[in-house]
């Protein structure tokens, strides 16, 4: 600790994120632009930094929270709505003090509850968390995209492609205002037949508009947006946030050529990412099977987390338990 300086910053994330996010371990969720995005939807949480800085103010680790208050008691998230965060840093040595910092803050008694998402297990081995298993589904990108098409996708996610594209389904892929208005548009139809209780609001897809990184697949059909997908590209993985469609549209099998264009995409970039990360599916057998259908292996992480002793002896007493300040929702419809 004695070579790096210790700084929490609240409010705006600096720029020094992105550039850590795109590093090992890092994501689309670390970086300021996520970070912003989530705060207009949910002014509950509010940024604040943890940085790792030698003595001439380069950042060298750093790890992005979102902490919502209550009478100056605190929750503190590393990755809202099951997102992914932790710690991102250049060297195991700053990597290192920002886990001796983080701890040292979650363990003030003002913080009711700590929780952090950690993919990259920058937390990994360290008795001061509990953790609980998370599996998500990925898929290993070669350079070229017919290996997937031919030796990973399953003769029925084959043959749905090919019926897409017979049918006369098309692909584009933006991210301009136009076409996250479209998503949102689908998500909102979509978000009530999941009967999510809170959905996002429109003005969250609005706020990453023109984002780097942010991708929306449209699939259109007779001149009528039918199905979506939302990517976040950064390093190297392209993060699934969520594949949204109408149910008239199911039998066209918008969702199968969504992801595959997307696919053919991120295989083809140069010195592009070389994991496609479909997320989790917990809980949703049907769409685990859609995701199956495209080769995926379960990858497993760990959701750590930290809470104050007064909350367990409260929980106990009163038989409840602290409530998150957000939900870990599944967005993806089965095709």
């Amino acid at each position: 600790m004695a070579d790096f300086n210790v700084r929490m910053v609240a409010g705006d994330p600096p720029e020094a994120l992105a550039g850590l996010a795109a590093g090992p371990g890092g994501s689309f969720f670390h970086t300021p632009a996520w970070l912003r995005a989530v705060v207009q939807a949910e002014p509950r949480l509010r940024p604040r930094t943890l940085l790792i800085e030698d003595a001439g103010g380069t950042v060298h680790a750093a790890c992005p929270l979102l902490v919502a208050s209550h009478f100056g008691i605190l929750r503190v998230y590393s990755g809202a709505w099951g997102t992914y965060g932790g710690i991102v840093g250049r060297t195991e040595p700053a990597v290192r003090a920002a886990r001796t910092a983080l701890e040292r803050f979650v363990a003030s008694p003002r913080v009711a509850l700590a929780r952090v998402h950690d993919f990259a297990a920058s937390l990994d081995g360290e008795g001061f968390w509990s953790a609980t298993e998370e599996v998500c589904q990925v898929l290993d990108l070669p350079r070229d995209p017919e290996e997937l098409f031919r030796d990973a996708f399953t003769m029925q996610n084959r043959n749905k492609i090919r019926k897409a594209e017979k049918q006369g389904v098309r692909v584009q892929c933006a991210n301009d205002r136009a076409a996250l208005g479209q998503y949102a548009v689908l998500y909102g139809e979509s978000a009530a037949r999941w009967e999510i209780a809170r959905p996002l609001p429109s003005g969250f897809f609005a706020g990453l508009a023109q984002v780097p990184g942010v991708d929306v697949w449209l699939a259109e059909h007779e001149g009528a947006t039918v199905a979506a997908l939302l990517n976040f590209t950064w390093g190297d993985q392209v993060m699934n946030w969520g594949n949204v469609s109408r149910r008239t549209a199911w039998r066209l099998s918008p969702n199968n050529l969504l992801h595959w264009r997307a696919l053919e995409a991120a295989c083809r970039a140069d010195a592009g990412p070389r994991l496609y990360n479909f997320g989790a599916s917990t809980g949703l057998p049907g769409v685990e099977t859609f995701k199956s259908a495209f080769g995926v292996r379960r990858q497993v992480y760990a959701r750590r987390e930290h809470r104050a002793r007064w909350v367990a002896w409260i929980g106990r007493g009163r038989g409840v338990e602290m409530s998150s300040a957000g939900t870990d929702a599944s967005t993806e419809d089965g095709g």
